[in-house]
């Protein structure tokens, strides 16, 4: 499977695009999870705030997502999803590893699901506080400090 990531604030997305973001989000985290949070909050639409979708290019079929933001100084990351016929191919890497990329020397915060703390640490994410609650799910914030230029 060949897939393509891309990184668009929501204003750039088409209609289709945006439904399809939506509806895989509110499918993993409302649907799967049962966290019936408002998933449509107004971060999406924050001209600052970075879509990442990942595309099956050959079905154009959106596979996965993530979205960035501006937290103070730090960049956040957040919403990583990815279809359960994606699970296990290594995507949900490739989004956090495209998401990281957009940090631009910028310490990134995400606040994971308990189980998923090993999965960020591959990827330079270290416990932070303490481990809180959301929606019933256990979640630990979490940084991956900036790399400092020598």
């Amino acid at each position: 499977m060949h897939t393509l990531i891309a990184a668009h604030p929501l204003a750039a997305l088409s209609p289709l695009e945006v439904h399809k973001l939506y509806k895989l989000r509110v499918d993993i985290f409302v649907h799967e999870q049962r966290c019936p949070y408002a998933e449509i909050d107004d971060v999406d639409a924050d001209p600052d705030t970075v879509h990442l979708l990942a595309w099956d290019v050959a079905g154009r079929q959106l596979l996965g997502t993530a979205r960035v933001f501006p937290d103070g100084a730090r960049l956040r990351l957040g919403r990583v999803c990815v279809t359960p016929s994606a699970r296990g191919t290594g995507l949900s890497g490739q989004l956090v590893e495209a998401a990281t990329g957009l940090a631009e020397g910028r310490d990134v915060v995400l606040d994971a699901q308990v189980p998923l703390v090993a999965f960020y640490r591959g990827f330079g994410f270290e416990p932070v506080g303490d481990v809180f609650y959301d929606e019933g799910i256990p979640h630990q914030p979490m940084l991956r400090v900036a790399a400092s230029e020598a």
